[in-house]
């Protein structure tokens, strides 16, 4: 029998034969103008993606009942009134979404950013547009598979790389990916899959350092902040390896983070040896992503600590996973994607790397006409016998990596999309994908 090793998790022996079936600043002092967000509840794994797209759009406006706009300038004015004699409000930086309070004149347009405030801007710096809807492309059978259009996007683009011969079927994909307005799982492939973890467990290990510090079995120091620097942005193995001893070792570090129960195939065994080739230390992508959501929501210990500490180490640890690290180090969320130019876009995150696994987690936030939005996304993609890997280690790293970052662009476009963003980016890809997955197909399974 032939197994994919794409499949999202489902209840039912029905559901995994039809899964089979696919296989698997402000920079100017003059600003330009006409003179010139845990502990959250899990989806159940039969909700289909109807309900899950929907949702969002509850407390937002409907695109028939409202226009939209964003910033094109580097940085423009929004003023009290339609004319350079009305004061400033607010300077509005490129990417910035507007709604529309009025018609447009030639000149002037009234508008509202999305934190209430109205005035008016010059209509020159900016670009109108309307949301593009996802088509409601899908059959009935199919629509039930998927929790979404993009998990059906990535289930049937893995089915093609793997098809072209750029992945084997050996290289397994896990990724979770889970809107933190709603709080909804939209993809969730393989979550629970126990993958080598490489260096993405140094944010577990940044976790034991601020229980043990807020516990008060540690003194935090100046050299403590270096080291914890340079673990997380460096991704240094021996600063990771200093502060591993300081915790007690692996063991200790196992059992700390064991009793907060919020790890289940968390799994540290060695220190980083010296060629930084750590293979026994696993993770899942369900885990880091926990872990990422609960640092997002400032709920990093949970009610064993009271909402200041929570607050403080939450802040701290985010912190570290936004600093810069090396230029030559690159992520596999917005690094060489179609939208990494775009500095509306944040991304805190730490990747990893050990030939057979390449993974990166991270919380994205964006842009919208209604806020910003963020969304998690953990995704490996491992082989778990990396020995099989031929030739140097690197080009599977890049080879891996690039699906990564495709597979980042459609997330991309797809919370774009929802929120109701003006993006390019991604949306072909995730659109012509989704048709492919959710057209009716005969059934075809071999045994």
């Amino acid at each position: 029998m032939i197994i994919s090793p794409l499949l999202p998790e489902k209840s039912s022996f029905s559901h995994f034969l039809l899964f089979f079936s696919l296989f698997f600043s402000f920079t100017s002092i003059y600003a330009k103008e006409e003179q010139l967000s845990v502990n959250l509840p899990f989806l159940s794994v039969n909700q289909n993606f109807s309900s899950v797209e929907a949702s969002p759009y509850k407390s937002v406006p409907t695109v028939k009942k409202v226009s939209y706009a964003i910033v094109t300038a580097s940085a423009l004015n929004l003023r009290s009134g339609p004319g350079t004699n009305n004061h400033v409000l607010k300077i509005l930086p490129e990417g910035t979404h507007l709604l529309f309070l009025a018609t447009p004149n030639k000149t002037w347009m009234k508008v509202r950013i999305p934190d209430s405030i109205s005035g008016w801007v010059a209509q020159k710096h900016i670009k109108i547009y309307q949301p593009q809807l996802l088509s409601n492309f899908r059959s009935k059978t199919n629509s039930t598979l998927f929790k979404s259009r993009l998990e059906a996007s990535i289930v049937q683009y893995m089915k093609e790389v793997y098809a072209s011969n750029v992945l084997k079927l050996q290289d397994k994909l896990s990724i979770v990916v889970q809107d933190l307005t709603s709080s909804e799982f939209v993809v969730s492939i393989q979550p629970r899959l126990s993958v080598k973890s490489a260096s993405t467990f140094k944010v577990p290990i940044l976790h034991a350092y601020m229980l043990l510090r807020f516990r008060g079995n540690i003194t935090h120091s100046n050299k403590h902040q270096k080291l914890l620097e340079e673990m997380i942005r460096f991704s240094s193995n021996q600063s990771t390896n200093a502060i591993i001893k300081l915790l007690g070792g692996t063991q200790k570090i196992q059992q700390l983070l064991n009793q907060t129960k919020k790890y289940n195939e968390l799994s540290l065994r060695e220190e980083i040896p010296e060629d930084g080739r750590t293979y026994l230390n696993k993770i899942s992508a369900l885990d880091l992503n926990n872990l990422f959501v609960n640092i997002w929501f400032q709920r990093l210990f949970g009610q064993t600590f009271n909402l200041h500490k929570n607050e403080i180490a939450s802040k701290e640890m985010l912190n570290l996973l936004g600093l810069p690290g090396h230029s030559w180090l690159k992520d596999r969320i917005k690094a060489e994607t179609c939208f990494s130019t775009n500095n509306s876009v944040k991304l805190w995150d730490k990747t990893g790397f050990v030939k057979g696994a390449n993974g990166n987690a991270g919380i994205v936030e964006i842009d919208s006409p209604h806020g910003r939005k963020a969304y998690s996304i953990v995704l490996f993609i491992e082989r778990e016998d990396y020995q099989t890997i031929k030739g140097d280690a690197a080009q599977w790293f890049e080879r891996a990596s690039l699906q990564m970052r495709r597979i980042s662009e459609m997330t991309y476009a797809f919370f774009a999309n929802r929120y109701q963003s003006y993006n390019k980016c991604g949306l072909k890809p995730l659109i012509h994908y989704a048709k492919l997955a959710l057209s009716p197909l005969p059934m075809q399974a071999s045994f």
